[in-house]
């Protein structure tokens, strides 16, 4: 009996040192990870600015880069795999264009990284035309459905977002109508164009077409 009250002692001894060991090993670890971490975010902040803004531009270029291996190319890998469903899953068919929007927005970045309004302007014709666009090709795919495939084929998740409510209030008939009115809108607000422009050029080519007239 003492001896295995012995036993049992020394054993006790044994998993609270090696428990004390772990506990000692992981403060290590997470002291040294923080530390890490603090010492890269200082960094990061100390970065000038331009160097921070080309920071972001290369990591939308990078996102771009792997959203077109993953919704253009099909590429056999985890990281492809994923973000093809991601991108189809949530926008559909729109998803083919990602890549395009994030390059777009890449090169805004590097060539304009002080127009701050001029990227916030682009973000919410980008966002109008996102929802728009999603929309119009839920419709057209039928607006029936809210399987994997059929989000793909149509507007994805976005689009069924989407058009669901719009059609339960005003049918489909008048949610073709808004939609592109929003397309529109979105397509003036990243061009910087005001509509008042778009009219002063119809009449200039107006005017131009009629002056050639045989």
């Amino acid at each position: 009996m003492a001896k295995r009250k012995k036993a049992q002692s020394k054993t006790g001894a044994v998993g609270g040192a090696l428990g004390r060991g772990l506990a000692a090993i992981w403060r290590f670890i997470a002291k040294a990870l923080g530390s890490s971490v603090r010492f890269i975010a200082r960094g990061a902040r100390d970065l000038d600015p331009a160097h921070q803004r080309d920071g972001i531009a290369f990591f939308i270029l990078i996102l771009a880069l792997i959203a077109t291996a993953g919704t253009w190319f099909h590429a056999d890998n985890i990281v492809s795999r994923g973000v093809y469903s991601l991108m189809y899953g949530a926008f559909g068919r729109i998803g083919f264009v990602a890549p395009i929007a994030l390059i777009y927005f890449a090169f805004k970045l590097f060539r304009t990284p002080e127009d701050k309004k001029a990227i916030g302007r682009i973000i919410v014709g980008t966002i109008a035309l996102l929802l728009s666009s999603t929309g119009i090709a839920h419709l057209l795919n039928g607006s029936v459905g809210t399987g994997a495939t059929a989000m793909r084929h149509g507007g994805g998740w976005v689009g069924y977002g989407v058009t669901t409510p719009l059609v339960a209030a005003m049918t489909s008939v008048l949610t073709y109508p808004v939609l592109v009115i929003i397309f529109i809108f979105g397509v003036l607000v990243v061009t910087a164009t005001p509509v008042s422009d778009v009219f002063a050029r119809i009449g200039i080519t107006s005017t131009w077409l009629w002056s050639k007239r045989p």
